[in-house]
């Protein structure tokens, strides 16, 4: 979450070789940058936007913010619709404050903390609506998304190799705190000194 929403630059290639692991401090290394790229602030902003009201199940959130990103035009049939924001919901969950899908596969959030290994049967769940997304889409999703959506699929799987277990609302929740809320009021200090 830090790399691409606060620093806004990700190493977007999640291979295992390009990491290191140290047993004697615990800490997992980063060893290859090859793969970098730069976020612009506008799209990595809008994007922590998106993939919070997946988190809260709110579906207009995430139209009007995949509308601004470039995913969706505005026009879309009304099925198109509602399979991004499903797959949006289910891509949503680790992050929802009560991880229970609508899919056959059930995720669970234990006192916040989310069980990867839940999370196993997210690529079928999301699947199932790709045939919509590929027939009725209006446009491609914006260039960004495709070397962010690599590394974040990944991660997922990653995370769901290890049976990992990671406070995922707590971090997105201190994130958006701290990117757009830190942000918003900001805006609202300068335009009242204005």
């Amino acid at each position: 979450l830090r790399e691409i929403f606060e620093l806004r630059h990700m190493q977007t290639d999640p291979n295992w070789s390009n990491f290191l692991y140290d047993p004697q401090t615990k800490v997992l290394n980063l060893i290859d940058f090859g793969a970098s790229r730069t976020f612009p602030e506008s799209f990595a902003t809008e994007y922590l936007k998106m993939v919070v009201a997946c988190a809260n199940r709110d579906e207009q959130g995430v139209i009007d913010s995949s509308v601004k990103l470039g995913f969706l035009t505005g026009d879309e049939s009304a099925q198109m619709l509602s399979s991004h924001v499903a797959a949006g919901f289910e891509v949503g969950i680790p992050f929802a404050e009560v991880g229970i899908s609508t899919s056959e596969s059930p995720h669970e959030v234990f006192g916040g903390v989310h069980d990867f290994k839940m999370t196993k049967g997210i690529a079928k769940s999301v699947s199932k609506h790709g045939k919509v997304m590929i027939d009725e889409r209006l446009c491609p999703p914006p260039e960004e998304a495709y070397s962010l959506h690599r590394k974040l699929s990944g991660t997922f799987l990653a995370c769901m190799k290890l049976n990992a277990h990671v406070p995922c609302r707590g971090l997105l929740l201190d994130t958006y705190q701290r990117v757009v809320l830190s942000e918003e009021d900001g805006a609202r200090a300068a335009a009242a000194t204005a």
